[in-house]
């Protein structure tokens, strides 16, 4: 027999070939270089093969052995088979090697071990490459010639913008470049601003050519920004155009992260009818394809046909689970879709449980719009305590913004209104507060939180029609509705008291939040009554008492009024603009913030036009007039009415005789008291109360003989009264 041993070496004399090697400089193995695999030393050693023999595939062997070591990080030159993991300069290294033709070439090259690197050169090398990726793109040449166009455009200074539009345009429209571009990051921006500066025909006839692409361009991170654009500077048939696009992809969009928002906006400006459009997407598949005129809301839908229930409001919770798992529900749409859902839901207790479970952690984001936070309401009034407790938790770190919301305080009363265990709500909801109480009072929302603590029903506070709405809860609760409330202000009580006796100046700073001040001071009893009377007559009995005469915040007739010609909404938003950026923003930030179709944003993340805005009616509200408080109507108005409720007050010390007491240390802020018509009002409330006070006003009076003269020597209707109710005629 002959051995395997005296076999190899005959073939290897017949065929002239050698023996593979035990292993190949620079390459590990495994690893593919230049996209192709080799097989270690052997024909294929393991991974962790045990050392010894040639073909030795130890991977972490650090010893410098034999023929066939294998060192992953040996550094040196020598040995036999000895690699380099990041050799870049030897002979066997191909991905920085000169002479190689693999998918680097034509990157720029590494200097080689020694070397110093020219930065120059690299970054030169690194922009031509750009340029010539660049230069193989069918609209290049196009593009190119577009934005040096747009570089006047974008100039402030700039005149005629509407003849460069123009320009722009005849050089993109061709073929279906417009579509191409409207993606792309530099080109979007052109286009944004031919939107903004074109002419009414001309932005028409552009908006035309982008609305077969809306689905896409709304999905876009830059194209977004001309839909936006043709929102707002879009005629109405546009806009109601743009609407209609969107039919038969309204729930794909209201799950994207960036179309969710434009999706809202749209539906908040369109018509009724697509509104109602819009929602039936949500109800099934079959309205995603063919609208139905006759169905208004989701009851419409199975009201001819029951048994078809079930199914349709499968379709639409499975709807709303994919826009909450994208944690996309701060939406218009799919609030008020989430509203109809949850009533129809009524009846099926399971269904129910189940979307409110999975929407308990999102509350927060649903009390934006008025069908938000009464879908939130539900969900509260209907959850199990676990999730009534989930609930209370999530909303937490945001109690102060729901309290100041629009809407958001309305479910936060329910709130109130509908827990049972008052040491957890003081405990879980008014101890957020407390440190915010000024900012509650100081807001025209947060103010009606602070009353329903303090006053709950009350219809002085709160219209009869608020008041049935939000006792619905107390159904859902064991307790007595006069002992929970009765519990709640028990708690809160001290802490208020505190609160004023600290700033007293803070709670007659304007007749607004005065307004909540008398509330309070007719509520409160006892030690805490006194301590808050004695703190407020102190500071109304000061000679400097000043307070803001309008802090009612804005008013109706201050939002934008609706325009329908674009050229006025244009000229009044670049004119209001100006103003704002004066100071604060340079003119070269201004230019690039009007184009990039987002408005910069500084470290905190709020754009910084909206922060100047802010800043501009701060400074305004800080320069608003100061009136002498006495003189004020609307502070009149709850000085009576504070006054009004010390006839309940037996055997305390009342806030008229505090205010006497202090009036009577100073003779000149009575005096100038006695010569105000309103003032005078005022003392003639006072000593109407009880006879003692009316014995201390008119011997503190007639004591002075100024002050007496004062009275008498006053014609109008208050001071003649207030003569009156002192018996001071007679002695005249």
């Amino acid at each position: 027999m002959v051995s395997s041993e005296a076999t190899g070496t005959a073939k290897v004399a017949k065929t002239g070939t050698k023996p593979p090697p035990a292993f190949k400089p620079n390459k590990s193995p495994g690893k593919p270089i230049n996209g192709q695999k080799f097989k270690s030393a052997g024909g294929g050693a393991k991974k962790f093969d045990k050392p010894g023999g040639a073909g030795s595939g130890k991977r972490f062997d650090k010893s410098s052995g034999g023929a066939g070591g294998f060192k992953k990080f040996d550094k040196s030159g020598g040995g036999a088979g000895g690699f380099k993991k990041f050799d870049k300069s030897g002979a066997g290294g191909k991905k920085f090697g000169g002479n190689n033709n693999n998918k680097f070439a034509g990157k720029p090259q590494a200097p080689a071990e020694g070397e110093k690197q020219d930065w120059a050169k690299f970054k030169q090398e690194k922009k031509d490459l750009k340029l010539k990726r660049k230069s193989t793109r069918d609209t290049y040449e196009i593009t190119k010639e577009a934005k040096q166009i747009y570089e006047k455009l974008r100039c402030r200074r700039t005149e005629n913008k509407d003849k460069l539009v123009e320009q722009i345009y005849k050089v993109l429209n061709v073929g279906d470049t417009i579509s191409k571009v409207v993606k792309a990051h530099d080109t979007a921006r052109v286009l944004q601003c031919m939107l903004k500066y074109a002419s009414p025909a001309l932005r028409a006839e552009i908006s035309e050519q982008l609305l077969p692409f809306t689905v896409d361009m709304c999905q876009s991170k830059y194209a977004q920004f001309c839909v936006q654009r043709m929102l707002k500077y879009g005629a109405p048939a546009t806009k109601s155009k743009l609407v209609d696009s969107l039919m038969g992809h309204v729930v794909r969009l209201a799950g994207h992260s960036i179309a969710s928002s434009l999706l809202d906006t749209m539906y908040q400006s369109a018509t009724p009818q697509q509104r109602i459009h819009m929602r039936q997407e949500f109800y099934g598949d079959l309205y995603r394809k063919a609208k139905d005129s006759n169905v208004k809301s989701l009851s419409d839908t199975y009201k001819e046909t029951t048994n078809m229930k079930a199914s349709i409001l499968g379709s639409v919770k499975a709807n709303l689970d994919h826009v909450a798992n994208k944690q996309l529900v701060d939406s218009s749409l799919v609030h008020a879709v989430m509203l109809e859902y949850l009533r129809a839901c009524d009846e099926d207790e399971e269904k129910l449980e189940e979307t409110v479970t999975a929407f308990a952690a999102l509350v927060p984001h649903m009390l934006s719009t008025k069908e938000g936070s009464e879908a939130g309401v539900i969900c509260f009034y209907k959850s199990t305590p676990k999730n009534r407790r989930a609930i209370i938790k999530n909303i937490k770190e945001h109690l102060l913004k729901i309290a100041t919301h629009e809407h958001g305080h309305v479910f936060l009363i329910s709130l109130l209104n509908a827990l049972d265990d008052t040491k957890a709500t003081k405990k879980a909801i008014y101890d957020h507060l407390h440190g915010d109480l000024k900012t509650l009072v100081g807001n025209q929302y947060g103010r009606r939180v602070v009353q329903w603590l303090v006053a709950p029903g009350d219809t002085t506070c709160f219209h009869p029609k608020f008041i049935r709405l939000v006792d619905e809860g107390l159904a859902y609760g064991k307790k007595e509705k006069e002992l929970r409330r009765k519990e709640i202000f028990e708690q809160i009580e001290a802490p208020i008291a505190e609160n004023i006796v600290e700033d007293p100046a803070f709670w007659l700073s304007n007749s607004h939040i005065g307004l909540v001040t008398a509330d309070v001071l007719n509520h409160l009893q006892g030690e805490s009554y006194e301590k808050a009377a004695t703190a407020l007559a102190k500071v109304i009995a000061q000679p400097e008492w000043r307070i803001t005469a309008d802090a009612a915040g804005p008013q109706p007739q201050d939002k934008k009024k609706a325009h329908n010609d674009v050229e006025a909404i244009i000229a009044e938003a670049t004119k209001q603009r100006k103003k704002l950026l004066q100071n604060d923003i340079s003119s070269s930030e201004e230019d690039e913030s009007e184009d990039e179709g987002e408005d910069e944003q500084d470290e905190d993340g709020a754009p910084k036009l909206k922060k100047a805005k802010k800043a501009k009616e701060e400074e305004l509200a800080e320069a608003a007039p100061l009136v002498s408080g006495i003189e004020e109507a609307g502070m009149h108005i709850v000085l009576k009415k504070i006054l009004k409720n010390d006839v309940k007050r037996e055997g305390d010390i009342t806030f008229g005789q505090q205010l006497l007491q202090n009036l009577s240390a100073d003779v000149n802020v009575l005096n100038s008291w006695l010569s105000v018509n309103r003032a005078c009002f005022v003392l003639v409330k006072l000593v109407e109360n009880s006879p003692s006070l009316l014995k201390s006003c008119k011997e503190t009076i007639t004591s002075e003989k100024s002050l007496s003269q004062t009275l008498l020597g006053q014609k109008t209707p208050g001071a003649k009264m207030l003569a009156t109710k002192l018996a001071l005629n007679s002695g005249k």
